[in-house]
């Protein structure tokens, strides 16, 4: 009998399941794209000045840091040498 409840509770668990996505809208790519192109007009872009500052930083932090992991890497393989050896 408690099979019977179980598979019955599973039988309306997937008619529910249909009658809720029968309502639901398809995707449509178009539409999508439209949405897409409304919010990029709503964006405020950077000025030029501002655009170039922002580039400048990034470009001087990454080139630091590359510089800081270089010499970690330099020292640490030598240190491991000298313990290898």
């Amino acid at each position: 009998m408690a099979e019977k409840k179980a598979v019955a509770k599973t039988t309306d668990k997937k008619a529910a399941a249909k009658k809720s996505d029968s309502g639901k809208k398809r995707f449509n790519l178009v539409k999508t794209f439209k949405d897409m192109w409304a919010e990029l007009k709503k964006v405020t872009w950077p000025s030029r000045k501002d655009l170039i500052r922002q580039s400048t930083v990034v470009i001087v932090f990454v080139l630091i840091l590359t510089v800081v992991v270089g010499l970690m890497d330099y020292v640490l393989s030598n240190l491991l040498r000298l313990i290898i050896s």
